[in-house]
C-alpha cells in the first residue's frame, strides 16, 4: 500500500514543478530579455573595442572582471524587478486566485515562483557567462596570453548565480506582505546593498543587529577569477550550505506570511 505522506509530497513537488515553469516562461515573455540583450551586445562592443590595445594577461583580467561584474550588477537588477513583476502581475490579474483556489498550498505556490526565477536567473548566467567565456578565449589567442581554466571560470559563474538566487529570496519575501510591485522591487535592491555592506558594520555598533543578514560578500566571483584555481571543496560546500540555509529560511517566512494573507 503506497504511503499517503509519500504520494502528498510527490504532488507537491509537481505542483511546485508547475508553477515553476509557468513563472519561467511568463519571465521569458518580459521585456527584461530585450535588456538581456542589449547587455550582450554592450559587452561585445566593449570587447571589441579592446582591440586596438594589447594589455597582455591584464587585459583578460580586465575583461573577466568588468564581465563578471556586470554579470552580479544587472542579475541583481534582474533578480529583484523580475521577481516583484512576476509576483504582483499574477495577483493584479488574478491569475494567482485562480491558481490558489485549486489544491495548490500557499507554500507550493511560493516555492514554485522562486524556482521559476531560479532558472531564469541560471539562463541569465549561462547567457551571459558564455559570451564573457567566449571573449577570453578569443582575446586570450589572439594575445598569446594564458586563458582562464574552464573550471575556474564555471566556478564564478555559478557563485555568480548563487548570490543572484539570494537576491531573489529576499525580494520574494517582500513580495510576501508587500501590496505593490515597486515597493517590493526597491526593498529587494536595499536589502541587496545591505548584504553587500555587511562586512563592514561593527559588532558593537548601532547596526549591528543586521549581522543576522547574509553576507553577500562571501561570494566573491572576482576573486575566484583572480586566484585562477577553482575553490576547495570544503570552500564550495561551505557557500552552498551558506546559500541553502538563507533560502530556506527566506522561503519559510515568506511561505508563512504568505498563508496570512488575505485576497
Amino acid at each position: 500500500m503506497p504511503d499517503p505522506g509519500q504520494h502528498t509530497m510527490k504532488a507537491s513537488f509537481r505542483r511546485v514543478r508547475l508553477i515553476a515553469g509557468n513563472t519561467l516562461g511568463e519571465a521569458l515573455r518580459l521585456r527584461l530579455t530585450l535588456l538581456l540583450a542589449l547587455i550582450g551586445a554592450g559587452l561585445v562592443v566593449g570587447a571589441l573595442g579592446l582591440r586596438e590595445f594589447n594589455f597582455g594577461s591584464a587585459e583578460l583580467k580586465f575583461i573577466g572582471d568588468f564581465g563578471l561584474g556586470a554579470l552580479g550588477g544587472f542579475g541583481t537588477l534582474l533578480a529583484a524587478l523580475a521577481t516583484a513583476q512576476l509576483f504582483f502581475s499574477e495577483i493584479q490579474g488574478r491569475a494567482a486566485y485562480c491558481v490558489l483556489t485549486r489544491p495548490v498550498r500557499r507554500w507550493e505556490y511560493i516555492w514554485g515562483k522562486f524556482c521559476g526565477i531560479a532558472a531564469l536567473l541560471a539562463l541569465f548566467t549561462a547567457a551571459l557567462g558564455a559570451l564573457i567565456g567566449a571573449l577570453l578565449i578569443w582575446r586570450g589567442l589572439q594575445l598569446g596570453a594564458t586563458a582562464v581554466p574552464l573550471s575556474v571560470f564555471l566556478c564564478a559563474c555559478a557563485i555568480q548565480w548563487l548570490k543572484l538566487t539570494l537576491v531573489a529570496g529576499m525580494t520574494l519575501l517582500v513580495c510576501s506582505y508587500s501590496g505593490s510591485a515597486l515597493f517590493a522591487s526597491c526593498a529587494g535592491l536595499i536589502l541587496a546593498a545591505i548584504a553587500h555592506v555587511r562586512p563592514f558594520l561593527n559588532d558593537a555598533g548601532r547596526m549591528s543587529w543586521l549581522r543576522v543578514w547574509p553576507n553577500l560578500a562571501l561570494f566573491d566571483a572576482e576573486a575566484v577569477l583572480a586566484a585562477m584555481q577553482p575553490p576547495t571543496t570544503a570552500m564550495l560546500g561551505g557557500m552552498a550550505g551558506y546559500w541553502a540555509v538563507y533560502v530556506v529560511v527566506f522561503g519559510s517566512i515568506a511561505s508563512y506570511v504568505f498563508k496570512q494573507r488575505e485576497f
